[in-house]
């Protein structure tokens, strides 16, 4: 493979980039490289590349390699295409691209629920914590085999919220697990924390009903994703206060009467008072 060819690559996306995705850059300067169009480190040009049927002899290791880099980026194409048949016109969905032999997919998230649905739709783990990289999470997932990136704006954010409203907050795989609140798995089953950690440090539940301590990460592999078995409710709003009726025998005067008994309505003891009084 000529070393120029990610150089080229690089600069007709630039030059692209306003117009289309990444891809379209990689197949315009594999097809220059083929036609010779590409220089080599040395400034000569390379002469076409006969089809490897026609070459003479085997192919050498240089050109296995560049033959499989060719087909994960077709294969990374054709993921990154049935990604746009399915959501380009999903309201949450940022951007789905290409970048050499990897899917992109970026996507603002409003819920734990809203990740997990993408997770799953990129062949993320949800075992896969990720790492955070400003206001995003960023995992990897595969798809036919095909490693497709997924970057989820708004999860940091969801996942300090959730640690913030916990009594005891313990993450893990990109989760806030609150110990200190029973929690319920895929199948209804609730568990509770022993206050007890293993030799690992991984905090110990028990099953309702159980005596048989298992670790939180066990739990969530065998059955998870944990749940609170009460969700988290906003603080209730205060209740109006009502304004205190006057004692009896008070005097009022007319502008207290008609705000007490409200717009269009006399006070007690007053005359309704007309625009032409």
């Amino acid at each position: 493979m000529n070393p120029n060819l990610s150089r080229a690559a690089r600069v007709i996306h630039e030059g692209l980039a306003q117009f289309t995705t990444g891809d379209v850059a990689t197949r315009i300067a594999t097809a220059m490289d083929a036609a010779g169009l590409i220089t080599s480190a040395e400034g000569l040009g390379r002469p076409a590349r006969a089809p490897m049927a026609e070459a003479e002899g085997e192919a050498t290791e240089l050109e296995l390699t560049a033959t499989a880099w060719d087909e994960r980026c077709d294969r990374a194409m054709q993921v990154t295409g049935w990604l746009l048949s399915q959501y380009v016109s999903h309201a949450d969905v940022i951007e789905i691209g290409t970048d050499y032999d990897r899917a992109v997919v970026a996507v603002r998230v409003r819920s734990l629920e809203d990740w997990d649905h993408w997770m799953a739709e990129t062949g993320v783990s949800r075992h896969d914590s990720g790492r955070s990289v400003g206001n995003a999470q960023v995992t990897y997932g595969r798809l036919q085999d095909t490693e497709v990136r997924l970057v989820a704006h708004g999860v940091p954010e969801l996942l300090d919220a959730l640690a913030a409203a916990a009594i005891d907050p313990y993450r893990l795989y990109g989760r806030v697990h609150d110990l200190g609140r029973p929690m319920v798995d895929r199948d209804g089953c609730r568990w509770k924390y022993l206050v007890r950690r293993g030799p690992d440090d991984m905090p110990l539940l028990v099953a309702a009903g159980q005596n048989v301590p298992c670790s939180l990460a066990n739990v969530v592999h065998q059955v998870g994703p944990l749940r609170p078995a009460v969700p988290y409710l906003p603080a209730p709003a205060p209740a109006p206060v009502a304004a205190a009726a006057p004692p009896a025998g008070a005097v009022i005067s007319l502008t207290e009467g008609l705000a007490a008994t409200g717009p269009g309505t006399p006070a007690q003891g007053t005359e309704a008072v007309t625009a032409d009084a």
